[in-house]
């Protein structure tokens, strides 16, 4: 019972490779099998949770968008290099612990993330960031919900910056081309009325027109 309890603590600790050594007697021998079996178990579980993070965060690290995770309270648990880049974070500045206003220094973030967190519903917001030079964000918080309830929240930034502007040469031009075709289009028209109001029976005027 003793190299058991011994056994049982070293797991406790986080020692997964150790063993408990069957007894003679079925009652023990039998408490030593599941002690090593929960020992088993829980090492295949932690390895799988390992994985897991480690592909998390492998995907995290490359996604070109911005991620921030936050806990109920706003609290920043985790963001990305994306996010850094976007908000101008130093790469060897420690984030995480630290209130979300302190990483973004953005108060409509900092509200849309704390709406998502108190109504439990997406917010969809567009910033404009002016430093370095102007972007516009597209952001999509979420609440994270375990069992009903709201432990966090997690949110995604889209550079939309050159979608804009394109959108915004689109209307100038759509402008220009319709300011361009007015004055012509006009001219047109005036010849056609002055045709059907009787020049078309004056065959010099009706050739002018």
């Amino acid at each position: 019972i003793h190299r058991m309890t011994e056994s049982a603590r070293a797991m406790a600790r986080g020692d997964l490779s150790v063993r408990a050594r069957e007894s003679s007697s079925e009652e023990l021998a039998d408490l030593a099998r599941t002690l090593n079996e929960m020992s088993a178990q829980l090492k295949s579980r932690i390895d799988q949770i390992t994985e897991e993070k480690s592909l998390l965060e492998a995907v995290l690290a490359s996604a070109t968008e911005g991620i921030v995770v936050t806990d109920p309270r706003g609290t920043i648990l985790s963001v990305n290099v994306a996010l850094r880049n976007l908000f101008q974070a130093s790469p060897s500045s420690p984030l995480l612990g630290r209130p979300s206003i302190e990483v973004v220094r953005n108060p409509d973030v900092v509200e849309a993330i704390e709406q998502s967190l108190r109504s439990g519903d997406t917010t969809r917001r567009e910033i404009i960031l002016l430093s370095p030079t102007e972007r516009r964000l597209e952001m999509h918080v979420a609440p994270i919900l375990l069992q009903g309830s709201i432990i966090g929240a997690v949110g995604i930034f889209y550079d939309v910056t050159e979608m804009r502007r394109m959108e915004r040469l689109r209307r100038d031009f759509v402008a220009n081309v319709s300011h361009e075709l007015r004055t012509p289009l006009t001219a047109i028209k005036g010849c056609a009325e002055t045709l059907a109001d009787g020049a078309i029976e004056d065959k010099t005027a009706a050739g002018r027109f």
